[in-house]
């Protein structure tokens, strides 16, 4: 195959991977992350707790983040023109939006496990650190960190056709991204707060029994506790693809030959579908691996079910005459 037609095709096949993961993490992304803010807002014993309060924040940011970057992939598809490498100022607004909606989730991520620590330490004083203010005061945290990587982003953000299309190729910055970003803020660092958190909140739980706690609060716990480590696993799993192929994209010097470039925005796309897979799936995970959540989910859905149904019959049991509601004798 001459090597025109197999750049080509890799960039044909690029983009198919595009449109299709992106045509489905949107989909999935919206009914997971939306369905997990409707049970969690809804379910009572969910209400005023920190870590529900980080995983309602956690889905309302993939949601930004799976609307701008995925619309993106299939509107580029749809309409044959991709908006980030013809417009600059679209493409500074959606690279830095994508930072700022993706590193939020991360963060969020992080101080979740982190609060899920205090909440079922067994002393009192630390505890006592898991509280709505803590939360309010760590999300206040994760925007302000997210939104300076994202107006960095914002700044450095360039369009090249000849390679990556819309990227970063600043020396500095690439060098930024390289030794800093992408291994240690965005792999090495959460990996272990929230690794480490999570292992010591499931020692927590495993001790659980021994302390004179109400058995509803000790089930809660533990079942935030294997929701939250879940949600570490997958971060991690679906992260480290895409931490790899952007270092790897990253350090191919510009200019460089138009088959490794092909190869690289190839693996990217791969890498980068991945990521967002896990911002799609929490909902159908947590599902998975609790049979309590599962059990609140169909409880929910069923008492939604029967006051629409009431809802629906309540007209059949009226009738109007002479401009006056009066019910049917019983």
């Amino acid at each position: 195959m001459p090597l025109n037609s197999t750049i080509a095709y890799l960039r044909d096949v690029t983009d198919e991977i595009r449109f299709i993961f992106g045509l489905f993490n949107l989909v999935v992304g919206l009914i997971s992350n939306l369905s997990l803010i409707i049970i969690l807002t809804n379910l009572k014993i969910f209400r005023k707790t920190p870590s529900s309060f980080y995983l309602v924040a956690e889905s309302y940011s993939n949601i930004g983040l799976l609307i701008f970057v995925c619309s993106s992939y299939i509107s580029a598809n749809i309409f044959r023109v991709d908006p980030t490498i013809v417009s600059l100022q679209w493409c500074k607004f959606r690279y830095g939006f994508n930072q700022v909606f993706g590193l939020c989730s991360l963060f969020i991520i992080c101080f979740t496990t982190i609060d899920q620590y205090f909440s079922t330490n067994h002393r009192y004083a630390i505890r006592q650190l898991s509280t709505m203010k803590c939360a309010y005061l760590f999300l206040i945290i994760a925007l302000l960190l997210s939104s300076s990587h994202g107006i960095l982003f914002y700044i450095y953000a360039l369009i090249d056709q000849s390679s990556f299309g819309c990227s970063i190729y600043d020396a500095m910055m690439k060098k930024y991204l390289s030794y800093f970003y992408f291994p240690v803020l965005s792999n090495a660092l959460p990996i272990l707060i929230t690794m480490t958190f999570s292992l010591l909140s499931y020692r927590n739980v495993r001790r659980i029994v021994r302390r004179q706690i109400p058995i509803r609060r000790r089930r809660l716990d533990q079942q935030l506790t294997s929701m939250i480590l879940i949600r570490v696993v997958s971060m991690i799993f679906f992260g480290l693809p895409y931490i790899i192929t952007s270092l790897y994209r990253l350090n191919i010097p510009v200019g460089d030959n138009t088959l490794t470039t092909a190869v690289a925005a190839l693996l990217t796309a791969l890498g980068y579908s991945l990521l967002y897979a896990n911002f799609s799936i929490n909902f159908y995970l947590f599902l998975i691996v609790s049979v309590r959540f599962r059990c609140q989910v169909k409880h929910f859905i069923r008492k939604v079910s029967h006051d629409f149904y009431h809802v629906l019959r309540a007209p059949s049991h009226i009738e109007f005459r002479n401009n006056q509601v009066v019910p049917h004798a019983l």
